[in-house]
């Protein structure tokens, strides 16, 4: 192969290597001094603009609390719509919100509120009338303006006269209402010393001097003096309160020196010249060599694969080279980005599929499978978890898409380092749009020497601490829900239904907390879980206009008042179970949502949810419910739809426990096909069919279970289950157990009532 790309190379860098390097020397020291004097300046300036957002910042986050604090509380309104004496109570309830307000804010000196009408100053310490006020001065400046700014210049305060103390302050002015201020005026005092100390601690040790000064140019450090004001240099002015930070530039001639051009610095650039010229002879010689092997190789395998990776007539060296690197570079980037993206969907699919029970593999299987999605793990222990983010609606409404992607890698990150910090193996992926999912698990070879329930603890405090860590850092919160600890990857699913139910809880209990699984009869939990279970039915059966739906309600309320529930709780209940029943309306057919919402829905979201006694809010709930039940039931009577179904309920209450009953049956049985009926069988019943069927055979079994000693395999024949492992497979998928521990735990729940 021809060198004659190796002696261009040579010969084509020496006159810019000279020419750059010379006129680098010549120009580096002569304009070093003025070029780090410009980004100095320019580092200045943004960091008195950073200096300024900050204080901006603080300024605003004390409006907005005054406006959501004191112009919008109902005691400060109450405070200006009253005119004349007002009673003790009235004044004390006003003082509290205003020192409500000032608990958050230490650098609030104080807040008074000047009532018009008669001249009342009512502060957070005492009232006083304008005239013995020490600040009246101020009142009436501000009540001259016709529009007064809203922060005022740094002022001394008095607060009665003769008072000797001397209160630096700026004053926050809110009118009293917002565009008249016909009412009078809302003044919060913020201590300058506090703002100043905001800006010292900014201030950067050795640095430019940092000065903020109110719209009058006074300094807070000094209000005697002013801060220098150089609006072409380090200056930045704020245009919500008109305040000014200023950049005291520390001149210095620590560069001085290099910046003057001597024949020192012109003798060393010669030398370098020099040797450079001599380095980069024989570095080129060196670097030559494996290119020219690279190039024989390249071609010599292009001219075997294919005609892509051919050398074409007058293509130099780089340009061959090039050719060749870009379509292999394309075709392996193209193949690797394929793999990396049919990776990460098939390990969340699959995640959630083996989650949700929908996919069951033999151990062979499922060892193969994890191990092309590089999660391979042997289980001897494992328990899922679920993180549901809070108010997630308001979450989306607020973010963009991108920012919500930031954040959610975010809990995912933290979880993953805090469970590989404490040494537990965990695998997390997002299975919803507001829910991860988590699988803690121990291999069989894994070091156990926790017994009982002290995996779980100590997966409950790691979880906690992961929901405390977004609530300090992140602008949300979240709920964490545990399942019960398994020990078979087929009983995945139990543990992750458990844990659904358990993150359930927080409607009734509040997010923002961690929720163990609790099974029914355990105390607190299992209690909650009852209720919102019989809310949830009382709501799906006024949906199909099923009288019992009243009874079910009064039922879930009777379990309310068993149960030490506050006030708060209650109201929780009952905003579940309007919720609950919105949703199920929902699903109404057409005709009855239009009754529904003409109607019923004005009057559910009219009923309060804060009472004194919860029979208040079950008596508005019947009375509501019952009015629009009739007219729904009246329009239900005049539909086929609804008399085909109540044909199907009665033939499945009679032939549920036949072995052979399916919706093929039923549809000849009545003359339907099967996707009519199944229709019909959503709509009015409100689930599939083989739903219902399993809810009504396991609930005969549960009643056998509990007053018989039949044995489980006659009570699965009973039932309506040729096979008893089918039925205990469906009992213990549904109720958590199967139905010998169902039975055991119903038996020793008697006996200690007795």
């Amino acid at each position: 192969m021809q060198k004659k790309w190796l002696y261009r190379l040579i010969l084509s860098y020496l006159p810019i290597f000279l020419t750059v390097v010379f006129c680098l020397i010549l120009t580096f020291f002569l304009t070093m001094g003025e070029t780090t004097k410009r980004q100095t300046v320019q580092a200045n300036r943004v960091f008195a603009g950073q200096v300024m957002q900050i204080v901006d910042a603080t300024l605003q986050n004390v409006d907005t609390m005054a406006s959501k604090g004191l112009l919008l509380n109902s005691e400060v309104v109450s405070y200006f719509d009253e005119s004349g004496a007002m009673g003790t109570y009235d004044y004390y309830r006003t003082t509290n919100a205003l020192l409500d307000f000032m608990a958050p804010l230490p650098m609030v000196d104080s807040v008074y509120l000047y009532r018009q009408s008669d001249g009342k100053i009512l502060m957070q310490s005492f009232s006083s009338q304008l005239g013995e006020f020490g600040d009246d001065a101020f009142i009436r400046q501000v009540m001259d303006m016709p529009r007064p700014n809203m922060w005022s210049e740094i002022r001394n305060l008095a607060l009665f006269p003769g008072d000797e103390q001397n209160r630096s302050v700026i004053s926050l002015v809110k009118r009293v209402p917002y565009f008249s201020g016909e009412q009078g005026l809302i003044v919060i005092n913020i201590r300058s010393g506090s703002l100043q100390a905001l800006v010292r601690e900014m201030q950067i040790e050795g640095g430019a001097k940092v000065c903020l000064a109110d719209q009058a140019g006074h300094s807070f450090a000094n209000p005697v003096a002013a801060c220098p004001n150089d609006k072409d240099g380090a200056y930045a002015l704020s245009a919500l309160s008109g305040f000014q930070v200023s950049m005291d530039l520390q001149k210095g001639n620590w560069f001085s020196l290099l910046s003057s051009f001597t024949y020192i610095w012109f003798g060393i650039g010669l030398i370098a010249v020099i040797a450079g010229i001599v380095a980069m002879t024989y570095i080129s010689h060196r670097h030559y060599r494996p290119l020219e092997q690279l190039l024989e190789r390249v071609q010599t395998f292009g001219q075997r694969k294919n005609s892509l990776l051919r050398r074409e007539e007058g293509d130099d060296d780089f340009s061959f080279i090039d050719h060749a690197l870009e379509s292999l570079i394309a075709e392996a980037n193209s193949f690797e980005q394929q793999q990396a993206e049919g990776l990460v969907y098939r390990r969340t699919h699959f995640f959630k599929e083996l989650l949700e029970g929908n996919q069951v593999l033999s151990g062979e299987e499922f060892h193969e499978e994890t191990q092309k999605l590089g999660v391979s793990f042997s289980v001897d222990k494992a328990i899922v978890g679920i993180v549901e983010m809070d108010y997630y609606e308001a979450f989306a409404s607020e973010y963009s898409v991108r920012d919500q992607a930031l954040f959610k890698f975010a809990i995912r990150s933290v979880i993953q380092e805090m469970a590989a910090e404490s040494g537990e193996s965990l695998w997390a992926e997002w299975i919803g749009p507001n829910r991860l999912g988590l699988l803690y698990w121990r291999s069989r070879n894994a070091e156990d020497k926790e017994q009982g329930e002290a995996f779980l603890d100590k997966l409950a405090s790691m979880s906690d601490k992961a929901r405390q860590w977004v609530e300090q850092y992140l602008k949300f919160t979240v709920t964490v829900g545990l399942g019960r600890e398994i020990r078979e990857v087929p009983l995945l699913s139990a543990s992750y239904d458990q844990a659904e139910l358990a993150v359930d809880r927080k409607i009734a209990t509040g997010p923002n907390r961690v929720y163990r699984f609790m099974e029914p009869g355990a105390d607190g939990g299992v209690k909650i879980d009852a209720v919102l279970q019989e809310l949830k039915e009382a709501a799906q059966l006024y949906r199909l206009g099923n009288p019992d739906w009243q009874e079910r309600l009064n039922s879930a309320f009777l379990s309310m008042a068993g149960g030490e529930y506050g006030k708060e709780d209650i109201a929780r209940f009952v905003h579940l179970f309007k919720a609950q029943l919105i949703r199920e309306m929902q699903n109404a057919p057409q005709e009855l949502q239009h009754v529904w919402r003409e109607v019923g829905l004005a009057e559910l979201q009219a009923i309060t949810e804060q009472v004194e006694w919860m029979e208040e809010a079950r008596l508005a709930l019947v009375t509501s419910l019952a009015a629009t039940a009739e007219k729904l039931q009246d329009l239900r009577t005049n539909r086929e739809q609804y008399s085909q179904a109540a044909l199907v309920r009665q033939y499945i209450a009679e032939h549920f426990r036949d072995p052979n009953l399916s919706l093929a049956q039923i549809g000849e049985q009545f003359g339907m096909n099967q996707k009519t009926l199944s229709r019909i069988f959503k709509e009015e019943f409100g689930e599939k069919f083989v739903d219902y069927l399993t809810r009504l055979r396991l609930e005969l079994a549960k009643e056998l279970l509990e007053t018989t000693q039949d044995s489980v395999q006659s009570i699965s024949e009973h039932v309506g289950y040729l096979y008893p492992m089918s039925f205990i497979r469906v009992f213990k998928k549904v109720e958590g157990v199967t139905p010998g521990d169902y039975r055991k735990e119903r038996e020793a729940r008697g006996a200690e009532g007795r």
